[in-house]
């Protein structure tokens, strides 16, 4: 099969569209054909090194987080949860570094949604790890109610986009921090008030929240907490030292301090598959790129200026999603 493969660690120019065999799969797998993936910053962190203290592995490897495709083959314990060859699916790896940046990926079962109909694999793959981010960080570790008052910082990023519309379906007051040429985006996926970061800092402002979810990791929990309200929650997107102790202090007091690290979480794919098919949670893609052009794709998402998700295309689809037919 085609992948791209990293060799070792270092610039985009490292990784390698080549040849290598398929993986095989465990009981509890399923063999994914890749139609589209997704390119994160944690991908281009891994290509440069900057995370192997954390996620060791040995190279060369396959990076890739996200896939939506099609099931080539089931494992016996994942026939048992009723995934059948031929499944269109969205998938987030559990692999230590991914292994989507290939025509195949081997995915425990338990971290598989389905496809939802109205949606195109390319959109579907943008979902898996920044959608689960944000739900993790909104739901989880923000503990969102109906009727909270949420600011999101990077609100037309990758994540942050995910961020506007989950917090919108489930109720929430939504405020945007975003560029001025971003306003319109972001409310029309829900927002109700935006900032433009240029000319306001929110932090400074009278305003308070229940929740304030900085997506780009930009405003330190310190800076927030003035206009955290007393028993609100602070989430990032990247440790820092200061973030990381108030996150330990953050346990004795009202006001809480959270890192979110997003792993694959099947409940929360599914519940995200579940808005995108009612059309509660919709995918902007930035760019797509052809697989044997991921150098192009890593060194656009290190810009770190995209609006939404940068996209591999692996398959050629139609505007539907699904595969023409010859």
């Amino acid at each position: 099969m085609q992948a791209v493969v990293l060799p070792r660690y270092g610039e985009a120019d490292n990784l390698q569209f080549t040849s290598i065999r398929p993986p095989k799969i465990t009981a509890d797998q399923v063999l994914i054909k890749v139609h589209a993936a997704s390119v994160n910053p944690i991908d281009w962190k891994l290509r440069q090194g900057m995370l192997k203290w954390v996620m060791p592995d040995k190279l060369p490897g396959v990076l890739g987080f996200d896939a939506a495709g099609e099931i080539a083959e089931v494992g016996y314990g994942a026939q048992q949860h009723g995934w059948n060859v031929g499944d269109a699916v969205i998938a987030f790896s559990g692999n230590t570094i991914g292994g989507c940046y290939a025509q195949y990926v081997a995915v425990d079962a338990k971290f598989l949604a389905h496809k939802p109909d109205n949606i195109s694999y390319e959109e579907a793959a943008g979902i898996p790890l920044a959608g689960t981010t944000a739900w993790k960080s909104l739901v989880k570790l923000g503990q969102l109610h109906s009727g909270d008052e949420v600011l999101i910082n990077g609100a037309s990023g990758g994540v942050g986009i995910f961020a506007v519309q989950i917090a919108k379906a489930l109720g929430a007051t939504v405020t945007a921090v975003c560029s001025e040429s971003k306003h319109e985006l972001v409310r029309s996926l829900g927002a109700d008030h935006v900032i433009d970061y240029h000319n306001v800092d929110f932090t400074r402002t009278d305003h308070s929240y229940d929740i304030i979810f900085d997506a780009v990791s930009k405003s330190s929990f310190l800076e927030c907490r003035r206009v955290l309200k007393p028993s609100g929650h602070y989430v990032a997107t990247l440790p820092s030292v200061e973030n990381v102790g108030f996150s330990v202090f953050s346990k004795l007091q009202k006001q809480s301090c959270h890192i979110v690290l997003a792993r694959p979480d099947g409940d929360i794919l599914r519940s995200l598959a579940a808005l995108a098919r009612d059309g509660k949670l919709r995918t902007i893609v930035d760019s797509v790129y052809p697989l044997s052009e991921v150098a192009d794709a890593h060194r656009k998402s290190e810009q770190e200026h995209s609006t939404g998700k940068i996209i591999l295309q692996v398959i050629a689809n139609d505007h539907s999603g699904n595969q023409p037919q010859d």
